[in-house]
């Protein structure tokens, strides 16, 4: 394997075609998918295809003959689907759920079956939420769900929760919201007042300072999304890399607060959410 940042992930010699040996793929899952337009489950597509995902977007295609894995791709501006040439150079189930939920742009495929593949699989093809890259000020330090989607959980990572992983979640069943308008919302710090809470709900992150110290929240409106006022203070999180902050179903973050140094402890605020 081998990595770059905001490029690809790919088993190489998984992805190499057998000469002679077309296969076509079965589309197991797709979500943010921008090219070919309108892939849906159980969709047909030939070998050589070319798939232009959203940087959130993901797709899982299963290969109808040859090695008949499944190939699990995820914010690749441009893929082109290749059969296997080595049925054994598959990527590990843990490795890909993490890439996952970092927000990674990668391509790997998995075992259809075993070793906890299939599971994981049939995971990833029924969630309908996304995973943004990490937000940090090292790097990107701006994220937001795309539209139709809000906050519903937050992980940490690093020294102070430097890195903070989002997960996006769709109101709308995955369709875009032209009623969403972006609102002023403030930054909290330790150092500052260290509380946002709203009515409305939140959209991404940014960061500012050393360790994300500084964190702005995106709060928007919408004439289709309602707080029902039903909310609750999360636990403190700090850097737990495996724990998320999930406010579950039905509900949205609509606030955010920290302590401690650099902002190092978060919580969010959990709220109903209702469509009309």
């Amino acid at each position: 394997m081998k990595t770059s940042d905001g490029v690809a992930l790919v088993l190489l010699a998984a992805l190499m075609a057998v000469p002679g040996e077309a296969s076509d793929f079965t589309v197991v899952g797709a979500i943010g998918v921008l090219e070919p337009e309108g892939l849906e489950t159980g969709q047909t597509l030939e070998e050589g295809t070319a798939l232009r995902l959203a940087p959130w977007g993901r797709a899982l295609v299963r290969e109808t003959a040859g090695c008949e894995l499944t190939h699990v791709i995820a914010g690749a501006d441009r893929h082109v689907l290749a059969a296997a040439g080595d049925c054994t150079a598959v990527a590990q189930p843990g490795e890909v759920a993490a890439m996952v939920q970092q927000g990674a742009a990668f391509a790997a495929p998995l075992q259809t079956t075993g070793q906890g593949a299939g599971q994981l699989i049939q995971s990833l093809a029924e969630e309908p939420c996304v995973f943004l890259k990490r937000v940090s000020e090292e790097g990107g330090n701006s994220r937001q769900c795309p539209s139709g989607y809000a906050l519903r959980g937050v992980r940490c990572s690093g020294d102070h929760c430097d890195n903070k992983d989002l997960m996006c979640c769709p109101y709308l069943d995955g369709e875009p919201d032209p009623s969403a308008k972006e609102q002023a919302s403030r930054v909290i710090s330790d150092e500052f007042p260290n509380v946002f809470q709203s009515k409305r709900f939140i959209s991404g992150l940014a960061c500012n300072a050393a360790y994300c110290d500084e964190v702005l929240p995106y709060s928007f409106k919408s004439s289709r999304l309602v707080n029902t006022k039903q909310c609750e203070w999360s636990p403190w999180h700090s850097e737990q890399p495996d724990q998320w902050i999930d406010c579950g179903p039905d509900r949205l973050v609509s606030g955010l607060r920290c302590r401690d140094d650099f902002c190092g402890d978060v919580g969010v605020y959990c709220c109903g959410a209702r469509v009309e």
